[in-house]
C-alpha cells in the first residue's frame, strides 16, 4: 500500500504545470498552495495508481528483503479540507513466507490518514506522506497456511500468525509513513521521510532510455514464489527488462499475462500445492546463481514475472527440500523500447 499512495501527485503536477523552474519557489514557500494542488489534482489519481502494482512486505527481523506481496484490489479516497489529510480505505490479497509457518496467503482491507506534502527540486520532486492514524484498523484473514497445524492464533517466536502479519508487516510498514522521489528515468520509494537530496537505493541503474517500474531486494524460500508486478507496458514496439543478481540458490523466471498471473497468485495465496501456470507462459528459464540481464519483447498490456525458488529432484526417493537455501535475489524491472 505504501508506493502507490500519492505517487499520483507527481502525475497530477506535470499536468497543472508547477514543475516549472519560476513556479518551483513558489510551490516550495507556501503549504495552501501545495495542498490546494495536492486536493485537486493528484487525491482523485491516489486509486488508479495504487491498484497497479504489488507492494513488498517486509519485517525488520528477517532483514531488509521482502518476504511476500501485497496486492490491492478496491481503493477509496476522501479530502479532508479542514484536517489538510487523506483517508484512504483498501483492501486486497497478500501472502507471505516465514520459515516457522511457510506459506501464509490473507486479505486485508483497512482505513489510513495520512498527511501528505512534497517539493519540486531540480533534478526531481519528493513526495511524502506522513502516517497519522488508522481510522479502522488491519481487518486481517487468512485464506490459506501452508502448515496445517497453524491457524491464525498460532505462536510463532515473534508471536502469533496474526500478530506478525497484521502489525508486524502491515501496520509497522505504514506507520513508518513514506516518500517518493520522482526521477526522469522512474520513480523510487523508501519507508520513512527522507529530504533532498538523498534519495532511494536502487539496485541497478536503469538503462539508457528506460523507465524504472521496480527495484528492491527479495528473499525467495524453498518451494515458494514471488510475484512480481503487475507491470504495465502502455505502448507498441517496447520490451520488459529485468536485471538481477541472485544470491543462496538458484531460481527459475516466468513472464505470463496478467490474467494467468492473478490466477496463479490467488492459488498459491490459497496454500494450494504448488502447480505449473494456469495459462500460456511467454518466456521462463533458469536464474543461475550471479547476474542475469533478460529483454522481453512484448505487445501493449500488463504483465508478471513469477520467480520460484524450486525442489531439487529427489535421490533415492528422498526428497532434499530440507537442503535447499533461501535465495536472495536483487532485481530491477524496466519497460523501454525493444533493443
Amino acid at each position: 500500500m505504501r508506493r502507490a499512495f500519492l505517487l499520483l501527485i507527481v502525475l497530477a503536477l506535470a499536468v497543472a504545470g508547477v514543475g516549472c523552474p519560476c513556479a518551483r519557489s513558489a510551490v516550495n514557500a507556501s503549504p495552501e498552495l501545495r495542498w490546494w494542488l495536492f486536493s485537486n489534482f493528484g487525491a482523485s489519481k491516489i486509486c488508479p495508481e495504487m491498484l497497479k502494482r504489488g507492494v513488498p512486505l517486509k519485517l525488520p527481523q528477517f532483514g531488509p528483503a521482502s518476504i511476500g506481496r501485497f496486492f490491492p484490489a478496491r481503493c477509496d479516497v476522501s479530502v479532508d479540507d479542514r484536517a489538510k489529510s487523506v483517508v484512504m480505505t483498501a483492501a486486497g490479497t497478500g501472502y507471505v513466507v516465514l520459515p516457522f509457518t511457510r506459506r501464509v496467503g490473507f486479505s486485508v482491507a483497512m482505513s489510513v490518514e495520512y498527511l501528505p506534502d512534497f517539493r519540486l527540486e531540480d533534478d526531481a520532486i519528493y513526495v511524502w506522506g506522513k502516517f497519522h492514524r488508522f481510522v479502522s484498523p488491519p481487518d486481517l484473514r487468512i485464506l490459506g497456511v501452508e502448515n496445517p497445524a497453524l491457524n491464525l492464533a498460532s505462536q510463532t517466536p515473534f508471536g502469533t500468525i496474526a500478530t506478525v502479519i497484521g502489525n508486524g508487516i502491515v501496520s509497522s510498514e505504514i506507520g513508518r509513513g513514506f516518500t517518493v522521489v520522482r526521477r526522469p528515468d522512474g520513480d523510487d520509494f523508501t519507508l520513512g521521510h527522507i529530504e533532498p537530496p538523498l534519495k532511494p537505493q536502487r539496485e541497478f541503474k536503469a538503462g539508457e532510455g528506460r523507465v524504472m517500474l521496480a527495484s528492491d531486494l527479495a528473499s525467495v524460500y524453498p518451494l515458494s514464489r514471488e510475484y512480481l508486478g503487475p507491470f504495465e507496458v502502455s505502448s507498441e514496439g517496447a520490451a520488459l527488462y529485468f536485471h538481477a543478481r541472485v544470491d543462496g540458490a538458484p531460481l527459475t523466471y516466468a513472464l505470463v499475462e496478467r490474467s494467468v498471473g492473478e490466477y496463479w497468485r490467488r492459488q498459491y495465496e490459497s496454500a494450494q500445492p504448488l502447480g505449473p501456470s494456469p495459462g500460456v507462459i511467454l518466456a521462463q528459464g533458469p536464474l543461475a546463481l550471479g547476474e542475469a540481464d533478460l529483454g522481453f519483447p512484448v505487445n501493449r498490456g500488463t504483465y508478471y514475472i513469477v520467480l520460484e525458488n524450486p525442489a531439487q529432484p529427489p535421490i533415492l526417493g528422498v526428497s532434499l527440500v530440507v537442503a535447499q537455501q533461501v535465495a536472495q535475489v536483487r532485481y530491477s524491472v524496466e519497460v523501454g523500447d525493444r533493443r
